[in-house]
């Protein structure tokens, strides 16, 4: 190597790039079909190309030493897959170099699951480059069906390469050959679940003899519980001068998943017509995926690592909550530590939680997400979460609540028996017709002689929580393990009302950005012991969400800007009022309860 090349510029390459696909299957040319978006469920292994050009070519051989690694990603946290190493002899007649390399499993759906991966590429222990792929989950689809997204429409207009911006567009089915620089679609699609998921569709250009005449390609991000949204695209291609089009008949195809999902025949001939092109939504699936599991096939199960992984991440990623996420991983830390040790983990640790806390600050997502923790770790079987409160649980009749109680026990088998309030169910205490005190032996006897089988996370107010756990002996023996959930912060707040409001769909324009982190500060100021928390951020999105629909509404379709469609303003949030009251109970824009 060159005494001037650094290894941030080596001598013997340049990097080319990092592409993803999942098929070796033959094509013409030695291409395949790329892509940044896989289904779970038609996925086996997941094959990198790593490529980079060298700069030695004509000259003269030289030896690498590769190595490509795969990453599952969750937020800042990395975990390694695997390191493939191979090394060889690049000749002089390379001019392009190619690395390839897979990992997976042979049985569909088993190995890659709903997540953000990432492929690096090294060469002499040098990082190349790297590519981004995403893996999707929202079931099992039958083949050729599409489970993530309707086809709203799709329409044709010209323009030069800014043309997708305008405002007002004229839709064609036949293009004028003398003037026609970019075809454009305005493809719209419409979300058909709650999850959130990336979408990477294809659009590819045939002439009418089938040759590929162009293509451009989207990665769209669907957000969280958007159901019945529409999300549009304006996919093209053309150049910024007429002449790239003759005459001819051709078709835009579109590809999802390595499926036609539409064709969209037009035409280009001496003058342009107005009109919408047909969309042909019938389109058979491109690849043969036999062996494919659909709806009825078993479920699969995750890998108990994989979940621990996802679960402690998730917990990670909450809002706030810094103690609580302290005290659970190095809850893990320890258990692992048992495990690898060989002791007792029953004997160092207990299931059974008390959560304390006001209203709205994450107890039972909390204690969804433990219960899958416990799982991971191996404590508990099935990791599930059963949630119940006094009214779960007790029943007005000599007899009933035994009944009653153990069913939900037996529910929770293997999970978490989350009773939320459970200060209730010592309320009455001393009445002939009140059979809370029943539930609670109940309970207490089968948390002793089914110990380590299931949990039990009692949850309420911190005052009422402590008066209940100290009014019996066998609550304060069993109930070792305590988590204080803090009222959120005024930052805390606004993080959570803006990132609902990005499920949404919408953002907040400055005026009204600002009017909420005031209202935010307001609602914590004035805080007693009814305060919301995130109940009452939720509140709070919803009713500007729905009074921006309201705003949106009383405008015709045409006024109706994407801008605006995705934008609050100031009018949608200043009904919530900054204005103490003599209750101390700040009034967040409509009645919640009693004043």
């Amino acid at each position: 190597m060159d005494s001037n090349e650094n290894k941030n510029q080596p001598a013997q390459y340049k990097f080319r790039s990092i592409k993803v696909h999942s098929s070796d299957e033959w094509m013409a040319d030695a291409t395949k079909k790329y892509r940044k978006v896989y289904d779970r469920y038609e996925t086996t292994y997941i094959r990198v190309e790593f490529s980079v050009f060298n700069k030695l070519f004509d000259e003269a051989e030289w030896d690498a030493n590769v190595r490509l690694k795969c990453f599952f990603v969750n937020g800042t946290h990395r975990r390694e897959l695997c390191n493939l190493q191979q090394s060889r002899k690049i000749g002089k007649d390379e001019n392009i170099v190619y690395f390839r390399d897979s990992w997976g499993q042979s049985t569909l759906g088993t190995y890659w699951l709903k997540g953000t991966y990432v492929w690096e590429g090294y060469i002499d222990e040098v990082k190349a480059g790297e590519a981004t792929f995403y893996i999707e989950d929202v079931g099992a689809p039958r083949k050729g069906e599409n489970l993530f997204f309707d086809i709203e429409s799709a329409r044709l207009f010209e323009g030069d390469g800014k043309a997708s911006q305008l405002e007002n567009k004229k839709y064609l089915k036949t293009f004028s050959q003398k003037e026609t620089r970019y075809v454009w679609s305005d493809f719209r699609f419409k979300n058909k679940v709650h999850s959130d998921y990336y979408a990477e569709l294809f659009f590819n250009f045939y002439d009418k003899a089938g040759l590929l005449k162009g293509s451009s390609s989207y990665v769209t991000h669907v957000a969280a519980n958007t159901p019945g949204q529409v999300y549009t695209l304006f996919p093209g291609w053309g150049g910024e001068t007429p002449g790239r089009w003759g005459s001819d008949t051709y078709t835009m195809e579109v590809i999802f998943m390595d499926n036609l999902i539409a064709t969209i025949p037009f035409n280009v001939a001496d003058a342009a017509e107005e009109g919408d092109a047909p969309v042909l939504t019938n389109g058979v699936q491109l690849t043969a995926n036999a062996g494919q599991a659909t709806t009825g096939s078993a479920p699969v199960t995750q890998n108990s690592e994989d979940l621990l992984f996802e679960s402690l991440a998730e917990l990670n990623s909450l809002t706030g909550l810094t103690k609580i996420k302290q005290e659970v991983n190095e809850m893990v830390k320890l258990v692992k530590f048992y495990q690898e040790t060989g002791k007792d983990i029953l004997n160092k640790f207990s299931l059974h939680t008390v959560f304390t806390g006001n209203p709205g600050t994450g107890k039972t997502t909390v204690a969804r997400i433990l219960s899958k923790i416990y799982k991971g770790l191996g404590v508990l079987e099935k990791g599930h979460l059963v949630e119940v409160d006094r009214e779960g649980l007790v029943a007005g009749y000599v007899g009933q609540t035994a009944i009653k109680t153990g069913e939900k026990i037996n529910e929770a088998m293997g999970g978490i028996l989350f009773i939320d309030e459970a200060y209730s169910l010592a309320q009455g205490k001393g009445s002939q017709y009140d059979f809370g005190g029943e539930a609670i032996q109940i309970i207490l006897k089968r948390m002793e002689d089914n110990r380590g089988k299931f949990g039990v996370i009692v949850a309420g107010y911190t005052e009422n929580m402590h008066q209940f756990i100290e009014s019996n002996p066998g609550l304060k023996s069993r109930f070792d393990m305590y988590f204080e959930f803090p009222d959120y912060e005024p930052e805390e707040m606004n993080s959570i009302a803006q990132a609902l409001f990005k499920n949404e769909g919408v953002k907040t324009e400055e005026t009204a950005r600002k009017h909420l982190e005031d209202y935010f500060a307001f609602l914590h100021s004035e805080r007693d012991q009814h305060f919301g928390n995130a109940r009452s951020v939720r509140q709070v999105v919803g009713e500007s969400v729905r009074n921006q629909h309201l705003r949106l509404a009383s405008m015709t379709k045409e006024e109706r800007t994407p801008e605006l469609m995705e934008t609050i303003i100031f009018d949608d949030v200043k009904e919530f009022e900054i204005k103490p009251t003599k209750s101390k109970r700040p009034s967040i824009g409509f009645q919640t309860g009693n004043g």
